[in-house]
């Protein structure tokens, strides 16, 4: 058996100053991004609360270049919809970053805000079922 105590250091490390919220920020955003869809806990919980924190330190700009930075991977609906919920160029980072399923972009798709929906439209990878959903 494996243990994967990654999230677990990440949360113990105290970030002081700018450069190592930056680092924190990304080490969540990877690992969050690959978490199983059904993971949950209050470990979790307190690293979404974590990554909050660090964003609002972090200026929109430096997220939104984390967030287009090479080799992240969201493949977590909850960690898109998170993101997606903030400011504009954040969210739209995210979008365009985000790796999901059809049938996850179905479902997360209602939950998102009604203002950053439209910003799907500029990725080529969404099939039929996801562009009828947002023509509607």
């Amino acid at each position: 058996m494996r243990y994967d105590d990654r999230l677990a250091t990440v949360l113990r490390l105290t970030p002081v100053g700018p450069n190592v919220a930056r680092i924190q920020f990304r080490q969540l955003l990877d690992l969050l991004g690959t978490r199983p869809v059904d993971d949950q806990g209050e470990m979790l919980d307190h690293a979404y609360l974590r990554l909050a924190e660090l964003g609002a330190k972090l200026p929109a700009a430096d997220r939104t270049s984390i967030l287009r930075g090479a080799g992240l991977r969201l493949r977590s609906p909850r960690l898109v919809g998170t993101l997606a919920a903030g400011e504009p160029q954040v969210a739209q980072a995210a979008l365009q970053a985000a790796q999901l399923t059809d049938e996850q972009w179905l479902d997360l798709i209602p939950a998102l805000p009604a203002q950053v929906r439209p910003l799907l439209r500029q990725r080529d990878d969404l099939g039929t079922r996801v562009e009828g959903l947002l023509d509607r």
